[in-house]
């Protein structure tokens, strides 16, 4: 489909495998006739070659049917009404980009076309942050963290509520967003950058649009620092959880920010530059 040939001399051009008759292959006009002629023939016959003596009759092999006659004299009266030019050559036009020339990127565009896009793959994979941190965000975004809730569909061992607040069941977006707990972490992360208005309120629970309402809500220049701030903040919720539940540390935001202080100077270090202008007077402060 992407393809569509025009015929010149016939001598760049396949006749039994490229779209050279009326933009449509052999097998679309004669199908018939296509699944009788061997593959290795198919492959290597140019449209020069086949209509010198109708050599492309000399390829059909098989049975003779009355359907195959039929297809026979179609396909015969479509291809006597190709003429070949001696001294011009064959075009092949790609239809997937407006100059007619193939590039990977219109290849590329193509493949994705009527695919919805994931929002937050950018906010994701362009921030600045260890890998197995974007990674984990990755996971929120697709709801594939083992909270309680997915552990309770497959009947396996689960926290009864939130091992952070003790109030409501634990999901994903609870944990990190509308969980008290979470709340009051993501004030103290956030208040001493002159942000603490950013911070989730009650009406959010979900993680991913809250994010997108912070990037919003900040300069442009903010915006990548404000990004890997967020994945360390819920990647610090993350892992404190994860002591509450296979450590039996007690859930104090003190030893959270604590961590997300540790955490951010280590991303600093590290070459997070922008994390740098939105996170160290907040984190020096917060502890």
């Amino acid at each position: 489909m992407a393809v569509a040939s025009e015929v010149g001399d016939g001598s760049n051009t396949l006749f039994w495998e490229d779209r050279w008759l009326h933009g449509q292959r052999i097998c679309d006009l004669a199908p018939l006739i296509y699944t009788l002629v061997p593959r290795r023939i198919a492959k290597n016959r140019t449209v020069a070659e086949a209509l010198v003596n109708m050599r492309w009759v000399q390829d059909i092999t098989g049975i003779v049917s009355v359907q195959l006659i039929l297809e026979f004299l179609s396909l015969s009266e479509l291809i006597a009404a190709v003429p070949l030019r001696a001294g011009v050559p064959d075009k092949h036009c790609w239809r997937l980009s407006s100059s007619g020339c193939y590039s990977a990127k219109s290849a590329y565009a193509a493949l994705f076309e009527g695919s919805v896009l994931f929002s937050p793959w950018e906010r994701v994979w362009k921030s600045w942050a260890p890998n197995k941190c974007r990674f984990f965000m990755w996971l929120v975004a697709h709801n594939r963290c083992w909270t309680a809730d997915r552990l309770a569909c497959r009947n396996l061992p689960h926290p009864a509520r939130c091992p952070l607040c003790d109030q409501d069941d634990e999901t994903i977006n609870h944990l990190l967003t509308s969980c008290v707990f979470a709340s009051q972490f993501w004030f103290l992360l956030l208040q001493r950058g002159g942000f603490a208005n950013l911070a989730p309120g009650p009406s959010d629970n979900s993680l991913d649009d809250w994010w997108n309402g912070v990037i919003q809500g900040v300069p442009n220049a903010l915006e990548k620092g404000l990004n890997s701030l967020v994945i360390l903040g819920a990647w610090t919720l993350w892992r404190h959880r994860n002591d509450c539940v296979f450590n039996g540390a007690v859930p104090r935001v003190s030893t959270a920010i604590a961590m997300a202080k540790d955490e951010a100077w280590a991303w600093c270090m590290a070459g997070a530059k922008d994390l740098s202008l939105v996170a160290a007077t907040d984190l020096e402060s917060a502890s």
